[in-house]
């Protein structure tokens, strides 16, 4: 998978003010990237921060992307199923 800025920044988007969903979904994901292999720690001014080591997105922000199946190594999709009937139906409710 490679990297996709668009989801990044409307993941950034996402981040700066989640509704109650997103907010669970991302910490349910958060979960998974903190005992995955390939979370890799970086110190960026003086500021701790994670990474995928696979895609090379920064965690905190990937956690709050709007795709399913956005994890490269496939670990978010059993949690996801959870949501999209939620997030589908939130949706639909919006239009």
């Amino acid at each position: 998978m490679k990297f996709n800025p668009l989801e990044i920044i409307n993941a950034w988007i996402t981040a700066a003010n989640p509704n109650e969903i997103q907010t669970e979904l991302a910490k349910e994901r958060l979960d998974v990237c903190m005992e995955c292999d390939f979370r890799k720690e970086v110190i960026h001014n003086k500021e701790w921060s994670a990474i995928c080591g696979s895609c090379g997105c920064p965690i905190q922000k990937k956690i709050f992307t709007d795709q399913f199946g956005s994890c490269p190594e496939k670990k978010w999709n059993t949690l996801e199923e959870k949501y999209k009937s939620i997030l589908k139906e939130k949706r639909k409710s919006l239009i």
